[in-house]
């Protein structure tokens, strides 16, 4: 299904019945990435599967592309489906998209998982981003030349030049927050940390041997400490 929502047209899709739960992916991704996460939570919520701006089915549009902006995007959604209140799962850049939702409406978010999350670029591990910054230059060379290169480009340039998220915005998320990590994330555990507790309710959990990729490595693990996050009283 798709929305014309912010300037763009966003496809997303719907599963099972219940109270609202978005999932978001991570960078690169489609809604498909996260096929695991939506089987387990489709079974007691309806969850809205989104491809982000400028990935999978979803249109990039001509603005610069940024998490404020994507933020934006499902929030719109969200409007366009009359859902007031929502729990969000978001995977490593999805996670990121959630933080901003929580800063643009506090009040709106029930729960909010983070999986494998920064705030700040600086918070992944340097040789991470030497990865990145070869992907972003050899797309720079090859968008004259495709559209799909367009896309590439717009995708490494998020990772490398965002988030800036200041730690006295976070201080205004005032849903309950459950930030996941692995052992051996790209992601900096004293960072992660350091996010939890700007939060007004936050907690952290880290999965053991767990690497970036949890949603696939580490899944009976992840899902089990989603569910208890989720089961917690939040009245």
């Amino acid at each position: 299904m798709k929305a014309h929502v912010n300037g763009i047209e966003l496809s997303y899709h719907i599963y099972g019945r219940g109270e609202p739960l978005v999932l978001l992916h991570g960078n690169g991704q489609n809604h498909g990435a996260m096929k695991r996460q939506i089987d387990v939570f489709r079974k007691e919520y309806q969850v809205i599967a989104v491809d982000s701006r400028g990935h999978g089915k979803s249109e990039l549009g001509f603005r610069p592309l940024d998490f404020q902006v994507m933020a934006l995007d499902i929030l719109c959604l969200l409007d366009f489906l009359k859902i007031d209140r929502y729990r969000v799962i978001g995977y490593s850049d999805g996670g990121i998209i959630a933080l901003e939702m929580a800063m643009y409406q506090p009040k709106r978010q029930v729960q909010m998982v983070v999986i494998g999350t920064n705030y700040d670029t600086s918070q992944i591990k340097w040789w991470a981003n030497i990865f990145t910054f070869v992907g972003y230059l050899f797309s720079i060379l090859l968008t004259p030349f495709s559209f799909f290169f367009r896309r590439v480009k717009a995708q490494m340039g998020l990772m490398i030049f965002h988030p800036h998220i200041k730690e006295r915005d976070l201080a205004r998320i005032s849903a309950p927050m459950l930030a996941i990590i692995g052992e051996y994330d790209v992601i900096s555990r004293t960072d992660t940390r350091n996010m939890v507790n700007l939060v007004q309710h936050g907690k952290m959990t880290v999965i053991h041997h767990g690497t970036h990729f949890l949603i696939r490595q580490k899944t009976r693990e992840l899902h089990q400490v989603i569910v208890s996050f989720f089961d917690e009283d939040v009245t």
